[in-house]
């Protein structure tokens, strides 16, 4: 069995190391990182944060999937070694040539259970589902993994992008739903003080859902508030009818009443955190809400000074607090990456952009928002006039995405748009041609290929 280390738990020695390592990869020397990396997780096995960063760095110097890695032609010889700690060791040398390679994260993940390391295992899969999206067979073997350990939350997850992939795999169909469900009963378990407890909040649970997917008008909203405010009135300290009220308010949109009865929920609860975001969400809602109104008027009467002035005014303060909402969030959570990459977005948001990078450069260490990060990172140095820097994250963001999706083509657009700043025009039109290649109508990309050819 192989002891679970987190950074907290290093040795001076270690933790140095560590260091080390994590500024190898700021300065972009990825097969220096990789060195200090595998030195590291095959001294602390257990540490899977330097096993991540490692495989990170891997995947920076090998991209894209090596040819038959979808099927797979290597196996680690298990006459070799036996012992599963030495098989782990052996596969890193492996991954560093293909980090994607099906094969060897299978034999990872076989390794990883032998000494009861569910969270490597789990690692192992997930590398292959960011390198074949679409290999079936290793996402149910993944979703299979998670239901084993009563991740229902993530495997849900998984069966839904099976079924993307394959809409009539009724296996993924089922156990998508099954999983929903059972991740809901779980998290009221976990929450619950008796099975009568579970019992009431999963009869209540099922009339709203009911509720939600009847799709209920305003009159019928109105009329299931209306019995609502009858049991608040009695019982002013009943969690479930504040919740429900405050649940009915977010589906009529009304975001403050929403916003006060979910933040009076949290207060009746036991530290319930899914309430305290859920208040803080209907919040952000009613102050969007209030500047969108006040930006509409505004637009209808540009001429109107006070009104202009009332716009900057609260869109200031709106950011001003995304802004420390976001670094309490930070607070409480500080390894999160995605809270990093959200106060990252709210400082640049903000116009603070030597804030928000070092958020940004945190958060782009996890695959999974590493390259919105990379995008907003660019933007930060585009908007402080480091072009170079902003051309060269863009650049490495590119080559990282595969498919040509939404980041990929605004990454692609400014690639475009810093190449003509710094005039080099067929670059430019190189970028640019990427994206008219893949949606002719995206912003005004069709007018700049086009004029390039009629000039």
């Amino acid at each position: 069995m192989i002891e679970k280390i987190t950074e907290e738990q290093l040795n001076p020695q270690q933790a140095e190391f560590f260091v080390k390592a994590r500024q190898a990869v700021d300065m972009g020397n990825y097969p220096y990182a990789v060195s200090l990396f595998k030195a590291l997780v095959k001294n602390i096995p257990g540490f899977l944060e330097a096993r991540k960063a490692l495989r990170a760095c891997e995947i920076k110097l090998n991209p894209e999937p090596k040819k038959g890695g979808l099927f797979g032609g290597f196996r680690l010889s298990t006459g070799k070694s036996k012992d599963p700690m030495t098989t782990i060791s052996a596969l890193e040398d492996e991954l560093e040539k293909d980090p994607f390679s099906v094969a060897v994260n299978e034999e990872l993940y076989n390794a990883a259970l032998g000494v009861n390391y569910p969270e490597l295992a789990a690692f192992a899969l997930e590398t292959v589902r960011q390198g074949h999206p679409s290999n079936k067979k290793m996402l149910h073997l993944l979703a299979s993994h998670y239901v084993t350990y009563e991740m229902f939350t993530e495997a849900a997850e998984v069966y839904r992008d099976i079924v993307k992939i394959d809409p009539t795999d009724s296996v993924a169909v089922k156990n998508e739903k099954d999983c929903m469900a059972k991740a809901s009963m779980k998290d009221k378990w976990d929450k619950a003080n008796s099975f009568k407890d579970v019992m009431k909040d999963t009869s209540e649970t099922n009339d709203l859902d009911k509720a939600d997917k009847k799709g209920l008008t305003r009159a019928q909203l109105q009329e299931r508030l209306d019995k609502l405010t009858v049991e608040y009135t009695a019982d002013q300290k009943n969690l479930s009818v504040v919740r429900d009220i405050a649940g009915v308010f977010e589906q009529m949109g009304d975001w403050v009443n929403a916003s006060n009865f979910y933040h009076y929920a949290f207060s009746l609860s036991n530290n319930d955190v899914s309430l305290q975001n859920k208040g803080n969400e209907m919040t952000e809602r009613a102050r969007k809400a209030q500047v969108e109104d006040i930006r509409r008027r505004a637009a209808e009467n540009p001429d109107d000074a006070e009104l202009q002035a009332q716009l900057a005014q609260i869109s200031r303060e709106v950011a001003e607090e995304q802004v420390a909402l976001c670094r309490q969030r930070v607070e409480n959570n500080p390894t999160d990456p995605q809270t990093r990459f959200e106060l990252g977005v709210a400082l640049f948001e903000f116009g603070d952009f030597s804030a928000a990078i070092p958020e940004l450069q945190k958060a782009r260490n996890n695959p999974h928002i590493r390259t919105r990060a990379m995008l907003l990172l660019g933007k930060c140095y585009d908007a402080k006039n480091m072009n170079d820097m902003a051309l060269r994250q863009l650049s490495e963001a590119n080559q990282e995405i595969l498919e040509m999706n939404d980041v990929k083509k605004e990454v692609l657009y400014l690639i475009g748009l810093l190449n003509e700043k710094m005039g080099k025009k067929d670059e430019a039109l190189a970028a640019f041609q990427q994206i008219y290649d893949a949606e002719y109508g995206y912003r005004d990309v069709a007018q700049r290929v086009e004029s390039a050819y009629s000039n």
